[in-house]
């Protein structure tokens, strides 16, 4: 069946066309991927048994030369990840089946998912029973997110003088080469620098990373959850970016449809799920056996380099949206309001 499915996606894709007849008993939906701008991103099929709820197999075809490097990154990440797993716990990831590479055309095939998706806003005015749901969402992404990083650690890596070089001094760097800066961010900038100081010969760790680590890429069937789109998955990473991730995108509040007040909302008001989520964090910096007010330096670093990937420069999914800058604007603007941990 899948060589089948591989020779109908080779001989529909190039007209990024929902096949008519597909083969046997599965059905195709199309979810990625535009004429109007074909270099856009890859095209990814769904592939659904007839009377199936979920997709039974996820097929991501690259469109032109530019995607063929993402999409192999992507298929190795998860092939790296997948036998690096325990057994019980890469059930919790796509499993990738095959991959076929032609002049100028890379694509993949993974298993499909199972599971609903998780509430999706969190409402600070609620009573108790939203409350109770909201903490068992942050209860099951924590020791999802905990598991992965404890099963793909590779070692430490100790701030130094030439890792705040590379790590803090060249994303600036970059990040100025992108962006008009004004004077507080030249200050902010500036200041964030010199933090990094008091870290030297702190032992930070290094795992594996989802890189697009939001509830819309979640899926739960009531006891675990699932996690899918592996797009800007590294093998090596910081653990802190995803959990930063994952609260910088949470609706939060009734403007769940504006990303930058949910931000607000969340790292700049005082309200109850303000304080969980201090407590959350406290928690997962112990379990690093790290002191939270590292924080204060991590987040805002996080913030730098997601700028950077937005400004378009890597060509991924072609992101234009400045949201990630204006994110770290907003905290240079108001950072003593910044919620401590």
């Amino acid at each position: 069946m899948l060589k089948e499915i591989e020779k109908v996606i080779v001989e529909n894709g190039p007209r990024w066309e929902i096949p008519f007849f597909p083969p046997r008993a599965l059905y195709f939906t199309k979810t990625a991927g535009s004429k109007k701008n074909p270099t856009a991103q890859p095209v990814v099929f769904l592939l659904f048994d007839q009377n199936g709820s979920t997709p039974r197999w996820v097929v991501k075809v690259s469109r032109d030369h530019q995607t063929i490097p993402m999409l192999t990154q992507e298929y190795e990440n998860l092939l790296y990840f997948y036998h690096r797993l325990t057994p019980t716990f890469r059930s919790t990831i796509p499993k990738p089946l095959l991959s076929r590479e032609d002049p100028g055309r890379f694509l993949f095939v993974e298993t499909g998912l199972k599971g609903k998706g998780l509430p999706s806003v969190v409402k600070p005015d609620e009573g108790v029973a939203h409350q109770k749901e909201t903490n068992k969402m942050l209860e099951s992404v924590l020791a999802w997110l905990l598991q992965f990083q404890k099963e793909t650690q590779e070692g430490t890596v100790e701030v130094t003088e030439s890792w705040i070089e590379e790590e803090v001094r060249g994303p600036i760097e970059q990040y100025r080469s992108l962006y008009p800066v004004d004077a507080p961010e030249a200050h902010f900038l500036n200041e964030h620098l010199e933090g990094w100081e008091e870290w030297k010969r702190t032992a930070l760790p290094i795992t594996g990373h989802h890189g697009d680590f939001w509830l819309g890429n979640m899926l739960t069937d009531g006891a675990s959850l699932s996690m899918c789109d592996w797009s800007f998955s590294q093998k090596k990473g910081s653990p802190f970016d995803d959990l930063f991730f994952f609260l910088s995108s949470l609706p939060v509040g009734k403007e769940e449809g504006d990303p930058l007040l949910s931000f607000e909302n969340l790292f700049f008001k005082e309200h109850w799920f303000r304080r969980r989520i201090q407590d959350l964090m406290a928690r997962f910096f112990f379990q690093w056996e790290l002191s939270p007010r590292l924080f204060s330096q991590l987040f805002p670093l996080f913030l730098i380099k997601m700028s950077i990937r937005e400004s378009g420069q890597y060509h991924l999914h072609a992101l234009r949206n400045p949201l990630w800058r204006e994110r770290l604007r907003f905290l240079i603007r108001n950072r003593s309001g910044l919620m401590e941990v």
